[in-house]
């Protein structure tokens, strides 16, 4: 591998070792995927990489493919990667913005000829692999095949070190609580004063927090609404929240100072705003989620745990949307005659259709969702409860799901009709 040159962008000691050791893996052959949120410098993470690596690395940026040369894209993709095999005995694809491409009209295409270069092919095992995206950013598409993500391993991000506060003159306490448990905002104070490196993050965090709040998972999005517990997020989106704060052994999340400061949270509740307590504007925030389509599912275990509540909502519903509505909801075996209860709640609304969720679905359906199958995108949403104004709504909102990352008419199609009956 060649030596680093002078235009790598300088890191903190614990970032450094961290692309260190992250280049060791990718040379060795490792499919490695690196999640992060915008400008924390995953870029420049890829030049370093690929830096140390020397003539063995193939650079791809994902934004640079575009509908118009997707075919072209791949091809040259392809023929880097056999070059460099050739000339250098192996390869390395450093792929930035990984995330963006693979959505393209062509991903599923894209997905088998990476597949084929990185898994398949008898230089497979001579060939290592860095795939960038975003924190937000749904990769598990369902393309046929083995999904590649599933052979990736996935790097945690650097956390600050005793080795970074002293590289910063900084008091590695008064750090964590000022930028919270990662690297990102520390980096600010690199060749600065204190009193710089402050004002530079928060300047940073209100310049992009657009960016940022759109490219969080929405789990992530509900702790920082104060909507959900840190601890019962997924580990993409405890990461993500690490960037901006830190999490205490109790699974309590606590934004940094610097993220206080700035509008970055003034944008998350702008953006997701509490869901409201008046039954008439409950259903309006509802209505106004199916805007201009023409069918979506609503998923909730609990929907129909009060019949009578769920029927007043939706004939209310009915008036201002004509939105075709299929209701996956758990069954109850606990209540005799559950699904005749359902079924004669519903009596003589349109355009409802009900079904049970098959008990192998149950948990991967734990959350809350209105799914717009349609436009391949929907909401995570507060409990029914909240939603029919039987409960109060307190800090729950309805976070924006930019993709999905769950098959729901899969689920659909092998849920137990309830509604209307055969």
């Amino acid at each position: 591998m060649s030596e680093r040159s002078a235009q790598v962008p300088e890191w903190l000691p614990s970032e450094q070792s961290w692309i260190d050791q992250l280049t060791d893996r990718v040379f060795e052959g490792e499919i490695v995927l690196l999640r992060a949120l915008p400008r924390w410098g995953l870029s420049s993470v890829c030049a370093s990489v690929a830096e140390a690596l020397g003539d063995s690395a193939v650079v791809v940026e994902g934004r640079a493919i575009s509908e118009a040369n997707q075919k072209a894209a791949r091809e040259r993709i392809d023929e880097d990667v056999s070059a460099a095999t050739e000339h250098a005995g192996c390869a390395q694809l450093i792929f930035d913005d990984y995330g963006r491409a693979i959505r393209r009209s062509q991903g599923g295409t894209l997905h088998s000829m990476l597949y084929r270069l990185l898994v398949d092919s008898e230089a497979a095992r001579d060939t290592g692999a860095l795939l960038v995206a975003r924190s937000g950013d749904m990769l598990d598409l369902r393309f046929s095949g083995s999904p590649l993500i599933s052979r990736a391993r996935s790097v945690v991000l650097p956390v600050l070190g005793p080795e970074d506060a002293a590289a910063l003159s900084i008091d590695l306490a008064s750090l964590r609580r000022m930028s919270g448990e990662s690297t990102w905002l520390a980096r600010q104070f690199l060749g600065v004063s204190t009193r710089q490196g402050q004002v530079g993050a928060v300047e940073h965090l209100n310049n992009d927090r657009r960016r940022i709040v759109e490219s969080l998972p929405p789990p992530a999005v509900e702790v920082l609404a104060g909507a959900r517990a840190a601890h019962d997020c997924d580990a993409t989106s405890r990461e993500a929240l690490l960037c901006l704060g830190s999490i205490d052994a109790g699974g309590a999340f606590e934004p940094a100072r610097l993220v206080a400061q700035s509008t970055l949270l003034d944008e998350v509740h702008l953006r997701n705003p509490g869901w409201p307590a008046d039954r008439s504007e409950s259903v309006r925030r509802f209505a106004d989620m199916l805007a201009g389509v023409e069918d979506a599912i609503w998923v909730d275990r609990y929907l129909f745990a009060e019949p009578s509540k769920a029927r007043a909502f939706l004939a209310r519903l009915r008036k201002l949307t004509s939105t075709r509505l299929r209701l996956l909801v758990s069954d109850d075996r606990d209540r005799s005659g559950f699904a005749s209860d359902v079924s004669s709640a519903l009596d003589g609304l349109e355009n409802i259709q009900v079904r049970f969720m098959s008990r192998h679905d149950r948990r991967l359906l734990h959350d809350r969702h209105l799914v717009l199958p349609a436009m391949s995108s929907g909401f995570v949403l507060p409990t029914a409860g909240v939603i029919l104004s039987i409960d109060d709504p307190g800090s729950a909102v309805s976070v924006p799901m930019p993709a999905l990352a769950i098959n729901f008419a899969d689920c659909w199609r092998r849920g137990t009709r309830v509604f209307p009956g055969s």
